[in-house]
């Protein structure tokens, strides 16, 4: 068994519809990750596709194995989408395939039903990655030719895969919040929506919305499941004594306004542009607009003065950087009641323990995910239970030029290379001196308790010096413990949590009070891991407003 949680995930062709919506996939798996979940990704073709391969290849396929095998390139193209998404925002994931882990299924070729799963190595992957993506509605036979399992069978893909792990939670995520009565879209006969379901209740549904194959599986195991949506806070749970309520009305978009239109600002704006039922962007603040014509485009106001934008919005994400302006803002936002999202360590490390004093005094709250670990979820982990020790390297830049150095580079061009693709700023003498790493072990020092109030000590990056093996690795590490923070240059044995970290990896060990260890790995850099973070931050905040609205 995993040693953490596991929860598998299914992902329709409902929700997987094109490019924006497997990144909507994407940001769904980020948010049970950073919750401490490993997940299984199951996932349909993309909505259409599994048609469009049926009416190419019946004619040409020589046997229902053929056609099995066929069908199930939808599932395997999405799977790759999804993999290379994830990649994007720096988390660890990998692929598996019934092939690799012994899915087995019996019965019609195209109709067939799992009774087996391999032993080891779809735990084997979860265990090394924490993410594993896989193909839904297809398997082997014992003889190892290709079938599926049915029309919807991605379903079923996922309550097998839930039970045969043992796994803590499954949940189905589709385009709407539950299990209903009838159609939700039929606003004339107000169908009523299912808190909690019991499999006959959910077997006498037109199973469009899920598998009734599925339902019959799970009813004979005794497997509860969830069905819900994107974000979902109350999802139907299936296999419980039925209740129904009336519809709880979505709460309406958050007004976001975005200060910093740069690498990080711009991809946050991005991507919740692809959420406008979650989000409205009410404005963006920027040091010159006209450097920034795509603003336009938004429709909203582009300003220099980033205070003007705090009255008309619910949440503020400050991305600007530097701390004088980024710290009247925060005051201001917060000081009016308004939530802060910021992915801004050195001016949480002056400044964090009085801006969350007066978020509390104002009923509004800082998140700050984004600050510590990129698309590393560090904040979240290391605050989720008292912990003894912090250990790991914090910073992507610096991480990439020893890297570079160690494969044979330069400093000076090391660092020009991290520049060219994004992962440096034009002066990177706080990733290269230690800066950096210490403002965000005093970020985690106030979260945690951990060290507030004692020492800091750091050593910078040497500029030579760095004698090269294959046996070891120099690693730039930061430490967190009841002695204070400390930040140097360390060499690192093969074994160690920090050795195998190529790139902008970041990797973090967290020590609890209780004795367990959990080791966190991601990219630490670049625009997308950061603005995935800080978007992590903006649904958390939805989801609590949601919660908080809904009639349940």
């Amino acid at each position: 068994m995993c040693s953490e949680r596991v929860i598998v995930l299914k992902f329709g062709g409902s929700v997987l519809r094109d490019a924006t919506s497997v990144r909507k996939v994407g940001h769904e798996i980020y948010r049970w990750r950073r919750e401490g979940w490993k997940v299984v990704a199951v996932v349909s073709a993309l909505a259409g596709r599994t048609d469009a391969l049926l009416g190419q290849a019946r004619g040409d396929a020589g046997s229902a194995h053929d056609l099995a095998f066929a069908l199930g390139q939808g599932e395997r193209d999405a799977s790759a989408l999804l993999l290379t998404q994830l990649e994007r925002i720096g988390l660890p994931a990998c692929c598996a395939t019934p092939e690799e882990v012994g899915l087995v299924a019996e019965g019609d070729p195209l109709d067939a039903t799992p009774v087996s799963l391999g032993d080891t190595e779809l735990r084997a992957r979860l265990d090394r990655d924490g993410v594993v993506v896989f193909p839904g509605f297809v398997a082997i036979d014992r003889e190892g030719r290709h079938v599926t399992l049915g029309r919807g069978g991605s379903d079923l893909t996922a309550l097998f895969l839930a039970h045969a792990l043992g796994a803590e939670k499954c949940r189905l995520v589709k385009d709407v919040d539950g299990l209903y009565t009838a159609d939700p879209n039929d606003r004339t006969n107000a169908p009523a929506r299912f808190t909690t379901c019991s499999y006959d209740d959910a077997l006498a549904t037109d199973g469009s919305i899920v598998q009734h194959k599925s339902v019959r599986f799970a009813q004979r195991v005794g497997l509860t499941f969830e069905l819900g949506g994107f974000n979902g806070v109350h999802p139907t749970t299936v296999g419980e004594p039925s209740h129904v309520d009336v519809r709880a009305h979505p709460a309406p978009p958050l007004g976001v306004a975005v200060a910093g239109a740069g690498t990080v600002g711009g991809g946050v704006l991005s991507l919740i542009r692809e959420l406008p039922e979650l989000f409205e962007v009410k404005g963006v603040a920027c040091r010159d607009p006209g450097k920034h014509p795509e603003l336009g485009e938004l429709g909203v106001p582009v300003v220099q003065d980033a205070m003007s934008l705090v009255d008309g919005a619910d949440v503020v994400v400050e991305v600007i950087g530097g701390t004088e302006t980024a710290l009247e803002l925060a005051r201001s936002a917060l000081g009016a009641g308004r939530d802060v999202v910021t992915a801004n360590k050195a001016l949480l490390a002056e400044h964090g323990a009085a801006l969350r004093k007066l978020a509390d005094e104002r009923g509004c709250d800082i998140l700050d995910a984004a600050s510590v670990g990129g698309g590393v979820a560090v904040v979240e982990r290391a605050t989720a239970a008292p912990v003894r020790r912090i250990r790991g390297v914090l910073n992507g830049t610096g991480n990439f030029v020893l890297e570079e150095v160690r494969l044979g580079a330069s400093q000076q061009d090391a660092v020009r290379r991290a520049q060219e693709l994004g992962l440096a700023e034009a002066d990177p003498s706080r990733d290269l001196d230690g800066r950096d790493v210490i403002d965000k072990l005093r970020v985690l020092a106030q979260r945690t308790g951990l060290g507030a109030g004692q020492g800091v000590e750091r050593t910078p990056i040497p500029e030579d010096g760095l004698e090269n093996a294959a046996a070891f690795r120099y690693r730039y590490v930061g430490t967190l413990d009841s002695a204070g923070a400390r930040a140097s240059v360390e060499r690192v044995e093969p074994g160690d949590p920090l050795f195998d970290l190529p790139g902008a990896t970041n990797a973090v060990v967290i020590e609890r009070d209780d004795g367990s260890v959990e080791t966190l790995r991601g990219l630490g850099a670049g625009r997308w891991p950061t603005a995935e973070s800080v978007v992590a931050d903006l649904l958390s905040l939805a989801r609590t407003r949601s919660g908080a609205l809904a009639h349940v």
